[in-house]
């Protein structure tokens, strides 16, 4: 339920979402990378699915290539 994601913590360094997104509406998207925002630490990374991606949902992460694949990662320093 990505309503209680945040009731997990706050301090995750890594999140895999692998092929999971690609089912939820863009708004439902939206809501859950919110959540893993807000439970990770930064400079933490989300690892999804070959076939899906940010873009769309939000800039709140810098997409990184890492090693043969690309991965996105919360900032170290909050913008805004």
């Amino acid at each position: 339920d990505q309503t209680q994601l945040t009731s997990l913590g706050h301090d995750f360094d890594f999140v895999f979402c692998r092929n999971v997104l690609i089912y939820f509406s863009d708004d439902s998207r939206r809501k859950v990378i919110e959540g893993f925002y807000t439970m990770m630490k930064p400079g933490g990374y989300i690892f999804l699915g070959h076939s899906e991606s940010l873009s769309r949902i939000t800039t709140a992460f810098k997409l990184k290539r890492m090693g043969g694949g690309l991965v996105y990662q919360k900032p170290l320093i909050e913008e805004g």
